[in-house]
């Protein structure tokens, strides 16, 4: 986070700092696995996950809450979405290609509850806010250019999650309300 006062100083261990740097790192390769396969592997999620709870500084009730509540969020919308897209856009298009699309992929999920352990509910929602929208542009362009329809999402969720984290960006949108 963006250190403003010592109020805002976080204090890691060498164990979480050194975790830490291993979870960046693993951000890192999802990344680039999602950006040329489309695809993760599960092990680097679980360890996303499971790190997490030994990064943040949340208690572990509050932490596992964080989790579900961000992952079961994101579930349900999936679905709602993924059922718009599957059943009413493809026969209102006429698109049979359709039926197969996905509003997300299986690895976004937990990376998400992985970074609902870290930054709390409210922050995790603004980090996948900036990520949709830098992704939206992304997909307009691969839209224009090459007739893309499906983005890898992975990076964009770890670039909201680092905005979010390291310049702790929520504060901008507390002001609005």
């Amino acid at each position: 986070m963006l250190i403003k006062d010592k109020e805002d100083l976080v204090e890691f261990s060498i164990f979480q700092t050194v975790l830490f740097a291993l979870f960046l790192i693993n951000l890192v390769v999802l990344s680039l696995y999602d950006f040329k396969y489309k695809a993760v592997p599960d092990y680097l999620l679980l360890f996303a996950l499971l790190a997490s709870f030994f990064i943040t500084n949340l208690d572990i009730f509050e932490a596992l809450q964080s989790a579900f509540i961000i992952s079961g969020a994101f579930v349900i919308l999936n679905f709602l979405v993924t059922f718009y897209i599957q059943n009413i856009k493809s026969r209102f298009l006429k698109d049979e290609s359709l039926k197969t699309q996905t509003a997300l992929g299986e690895g976004d999920i937990p990376l998400i509850a992985s970074f609902g352990v870290i930054l709390g509910v409210y922050n995790t929602f603004i980090a996948i806010f900036l990520s949709a929208i830098v992704a939206m542009f992304y997909a307009i362009y691969l839209k224009n250019r090459k007739n893309e329809i499906e983005i890898p999402f992975i990076p964009f969720l770890v670039f909201g999650f680092l905005l979010e984290y390291f310049f702790n960006l929520s504060n901008i949108f507390k002001d609005f309300y």
